[in-house]
C-alpha cells in the first residue's frame, strides 16, 4: 500500500492518498488542498472518498474534489447526516458553511474496501473499524499487510486521543473504541491530525487507551 501524506491549512486535517486513486478526508481549505492533491494524482483519477467523520476540518473540501471527476463519497452511516449540517459538522465553528453532497456509500464497521496489489501480487483491503467517540460515526481504516492504521481523530501519535465534548460526540463509548484498535497489530500509525508514528505505534495506541481510561474514571 502507498499512502502518500497532504498537509494543507493550519487546522485542516491530515489527507492521505492510497494508491494514488483513494483518498482519506480531504481537508477544508480548497486554495490549499486542490492544488497539492493535484501534485499527487490528477484529481480525475480519484475513484473514492472516505471520510472518517463528517467535521468540517475532515470534509469541507469533498464537493470540490468530487466536481473535478467522478469519484464516490463515503462515510460511516451514523455521521452522514451531519454533512448537511453547518452546526453538527462543526463549520460554524470555522466561519463556513459545508457544501458536501450526500454519500454514495455508507459504512456500518466491518467493511473491506480494496484498495489493489501489493507487490508480491495479493489483494489489499482497507478494514472500516467503528469507533465512536469523537463523534458517533468516527471510523478507522486497517491495511492488515502492513500493519498500518489510519486512525482519523480516534487516537493520535504518542498517546493523543480525539475530543468527545462536541454535540455529536459520544464519550462514553470512547474507551471501548480505542479498546478495539488494542486488539490490531498495528505498526504504523496515520492519524487525523499531526505526524504518523512509523514503527511501533502499537505502544501509541495503547497510551491512548490508558488516557482514555483515566479521564473515563475522573467523569
Amino acid at each position: 500500500m502507498q499512502i502518500e501524506p497532504i498537509y494543507a491549512g493550519y487546522y485542516d486535517s491530515c489527507i492521505y492518498v492510497i494508491n494514488k486513486r483513494i483518498i482519506i478526508d480531504t481537508g477544508m481549505t480548497a486554495g490549499e488542498v486542490l492544488p497539492r492533491l493535484e501534485q499527487v494524482t490528477p484529481l480525475k483519477n480519484i475513484e473514492l472518498i472516505i471520510l472518517t467523520h463528517a467535521h468540517y476540518d475532515h470534509s469541507g473540501c469533498a464537493g470540490e474534489i468530487l466536481a473535478h471527476g467522478h469519484a464516490k463519497l463515503a462515510i460511516h452511516e451514523a455521521d452522514a447526516p451531519f454533512l448537511q449540517d453547518n452546526s453538527k459538522s462543526s463549520a460554524l465553528n470555522f466561519g463556513s458553511k459545508i457544501n458536501c453532497p450526500k454519500p454514495d456509500i455508507v459504512y456500518k464497521g466491518g467493511e473491506k474496501i480494496p484498495i489493489g496489489q501489493n507487490e508480491k501480487g495479493a489483494e489489499e483491503y482497507l478494514e472500516v473499524i467503528h469507533t465512536p467517540g469523537h463523534t458517533v460515526g468516527c471510523i478507522c481504516l486497517y491495511e492488515e499487510n502492513s500493519k498500518t492504521l489510519i486512525s482519523g481523530d480516534t487516537v493520535f501519535s504518542e498517546g493523543g486521543i480525539g475530543r468527545t465534548d462536541f454535540p455529536v460526540s459520544a464519550p462514553e463509548k470512547m474507551t471501548a473504541s480505542i479498546d478495539k484498535l488494542r486488539k490490531l497489530n498495528i505498526e504504523n500509525l496515520y492519524p487525523g491530525h499531526g505526524g504518523p508514528m512509523i514503527g511501533g505505534a502499537g505502544r501509541s495506541v495503547e497510551l491512548s487507551y490508558m488516557m482514555s481510561s483515566r479521564m473515563n474514571k475522573q467523569c
